[in-house]
C-alpha cells in the first residue's frame, strides 16, 4: 500500500474524530441532501431510458463520451471499448451505477453482496443482475496488494460480464487499477475505528443491507412481509416454525391463520402470530434466507500454471 494513501487515511480519522456532535450530523446531513438530488435525478432519467450521467438513451454509444450506461448493453458497446469506462470512472461510480439501475429494475434481491457467501480472501466480491446482463466485481486482499514480481504488481480489481448467460468480459481479461480515492476509501472502510462507512445510498443497497435490517428487527420485518407463493419472485425465503402446547395447536386456529395468510399476502408466521396471541406455550420461530431469485456470486477460479 503506498504511503501516501496511509497518510491520507490516517489524517482523515484525525479530522473524524476532531468534529463535535453537532458537525458530525451536520455533514451527514448535507451528504444525504445531495445523495438524494442525485439519485432523484437518476430515477427520472432511468423512467425515459436515459443515461443521468451523460444524458443521453441507452441505447445511445458516443465514443467521444464514455459512460457506465455503455454496460446495460443496450447501444453498440464492444469488450475493446470496457478500458474507456475505466479511464473516465472509478470503482465506485461503476458500482453506485450499476447497484442503481438493478435496484430500480427489481429491488434489492438483484444485488448479491452476501458477506456469508463471499470468502474472507475478498476485500469484495459482488454478482449484480439487471434484465439479461449480469456483472461482478472482485477483488481479493492480494489483488488489493498488488502481485509483488508480475505486471500487475499495482492495486487493482476484476470485472465480468456475461449477457444471457454467455460470456462477454472474463476476470481475467482486465487488472483493472484502483484510483487513490478508491483506495482510500477501502482503507477506512477496512479500519472499523476510522468513523468512514460508504453508502450507496436506499438506492444502491443489497441483500447484505436487506438481511441486516431484517436482524435488528425481525417482528417488525416478518409483520409487514408478504407471502410470495413463487420462490423467484420474493426476496427472502421464509422457513416458519409453530410449537404448540400439549394437546397441539386447535385445528380451527390453524385454519384461520391460514385462511389470513391466503387474504391478506401475510407470511404464516404474522398470521399465526395474530391468531393465537400471546400464549407462553406456544412458540413460532422463523428461519429467513435469501431467496432463489437472488443471483449467486460468479467465483473467480485459479489460474492453472503450466
Amino acid at each position: 500500500m503506498q504511503e501516501d494513501i496511509l497518510r491520507a487515511a490516517e489524517s482523515f480519522k484525525q479530522q473524524i474524530q476532531a468534529l463535535s456532535k453537532e458537525e458530525s450530523i451536520a455533514h451527514l446531513e448535507k451528504q444525504r441532501a445531495h445523495y438524494n438530488e442525485e439519485y432523484a435525478d437518476f430515477l427520472e432519467h432511468y423512467e425515459c431510458e436515459s443515461c443521468y450521467l451523460c444524458g443521453k438513451s441507452f441505447k445511445t454509444i458516443s465514443k467521444s463520451r464514455p459512460c457506465p450506461h455503455w454496460l446495460l448493453r443496450r447501444c453498440k458497446f464492444k469488450k475493446k471499448d470496457f478500458p474507456k469506462i475505466l479511464e473516465k470512472y472509478d470503482f465506485y461510480q461503476i458500482s453506485a451505477f450499476l447497484r442503481w439501475v438493478a435496484n430500480a429494475e427489481a429491488g434489492v434481491k438483484s444485488i448479491n453482496n452476501l458477506r456469508e457467501e463471499s470468502s474472507e480472501r475478498k476485500v469484495f466480491e459482488i454478482t449484480i443482475q439487471w434484465r439479461n446482463v449480469e456483472w461482478t466485481l472482485d477483488c481479493s486482499r492480494n489483488d488489493f496488494d498488488g502481485h509483488t514480481g508480475t505486471k500487475a504488481d499495482f492495486p487493482h480489481w476484476h470485472f465480468q460480464m456475461r449477457i444471457d448467460g454467455n460470456q462477454f468480459i472474463n476476470f481475467n481479461d482486465y487488472h483493472i487499477s484502483f484510483t487513490k480515492d478508491d483506495q482510500l476509501k477501502i482503507v477506512l472502510e477496512q479500519d472499523r475505528g476510522s468513523g468512514f462507512l460508504h453508502s450507496f445510498g436506499a438506492g444502491g443497497q443489497g441483500m447484505q443491507e436487506y438481511m441486516e435490517r431484517l436482524t435488528e428487527n425481525p417482528d417488525a420485518f416478518i409483520k409487514n412481509a408478504v407471502r410470495a407463493d413463487q420462490p423467484e419472485e420474493g426476496t427472502v425465503h421464509m422457513q416458519s416454525f409453530v410449537k404448540g402446547p400439549e394437546g397441539g395447536i386447535p385445528g380451527e386456529k390453524i385454519d384461520e391463520a391460514m385462511k389470513m395468510a391466503m387474504e391478506t399476502g401475510k407470511t404464516l408466521a404474522h398470521c399465526f402470530r395474530e391468531v393465537l396471541g400471546d400464549n407462553e406455550n406456544i412458540s413460532i420461530s422463523t428461519i429467513a434466507s435469501p431467496a432463489d431469485s437472488v443471483p449467486a456470486i460468479s467465483k473467480r477460479t485459479k489460474r492453472k500454471r503450466r
